[in-house]
């Protein structure tokens, strides 16, 4: 985690060189929260992995043949962080904070009719007309 620290304080040294002092303090303590988020699942998860297997190896040197786990999340079971990101949005005092940047969701209008084009003449008239 000292690695993504440095780099993250690397990463916002340059953006406050070009946008001034304190542009990147949001954007940073976004990008830190998800990134700690992320380790912490990903640690829980193979806790969780190791904690089913130890449990499973201490069922068959016993003998009980009835307990069968499987390795990874079950059709049961949620993630953390999903439940986390379900619990903040009912929470009402905890609104995220507003962004002064709007994420753009999928191809710019331009790109999906090229792509649109493209696809209609190599898939559905493949071969040129006899």
């Amino acid at each position: 985690m000292d690695q993504v620290d440095q780099q993250m304080r690397s990463v916002e040294a340059s953006f406050e060189a070009v946008a001034g002092v304190g542009a990147a303090q949001v954007y940073t303590r976004l990008a830190l929260r998800a990134m700690s988020r992320h380790f912490r699942c990903l640690r829980d998860a193979l806790v969780a992995q190791l904690r089913r297997l130890r449990r499973n190896k201490q069922s068959i040197i016993m003998g009980d043949t009835t307990t069968t786990t499987t390795l990874g999340a079950t059709k049961g079971d949620t993630p953390r962080l999903k439940v986390l990101d379900q619990y903040l949005r009912q929470q009402p005092g905890t609104i995220v904070e507003n962004y002064p940047w709007r994420p753009q969701r999928g191809l710019p209008e331009r790109a999906v009719a090229v792509l649109r084009a493209w696809l209609f003449d190599h898939f559905l008239h493949p071969y040129e007309p006899h």
